[in-house]
């Protein structure tokens, strides 16, 4: 950008060196140009200018993302110890809504309560005495 202004100001010594009367046809030509290329000149300057800080936010944001996907990585890691339990889901009688819950709730007596409703039920077992480690379920 700063070779396009030394240009301009090159030119612009050019037509002041030649002597061309302002009045004349020639004068107001060569000065309509210069004004021409003055302004493209500097919007040429700001459009630069924006780019610069463009860039520098754009940089801010890829750090920013950058810590963000550091940050999901580290919790995809801890999802994956979490892949040993066993989740179970179950549909709550009133509106149906599933809720999922885990090995332990079931070492509970504690009833469950759909998230969605607010119903608290029991959780009643079939056994058709099949089942692996059954100990002969009452029927």
């Amino acid at each position: 950008m700063e070779n396009i202004s030394n240009q301009l100001s090159y030119l612009k010594g050019l037509i002041d060196g030649i002597k061309v009367d302002p009045e004349s046809d020639y004068g107001r030509i060569f000065e309509g140009i210069i004004n021409v290329l003055d302004e493209i000149n500097a919007s040429i300057d700001d459009m630069a200018d924006f780019q610069d800080e463009l860039a520098e936010q754009v940089d801010l944001i890829d750090d920013d993302l950058a810590i963000i996907e550091e940050e999901l990585s580290d919790e995809d890691d801890y999802d994956d110890d979490e892949d040993d339990f066993e989740y179970y889901e179950i549909e709550c009688p009133k509106c149906g809504c599933s809720v999922c819950l885990d090995e332990d709730f079931f070492d509970t007596d504690k009833p469950v309560t759909c998230p969605e409703c607010g119903e608290e039920f029991d959780i009643d077992f079939d056994c058709d005495g099949d089942c692996e480690e059954c100990n002969g379920c009452e029927e």
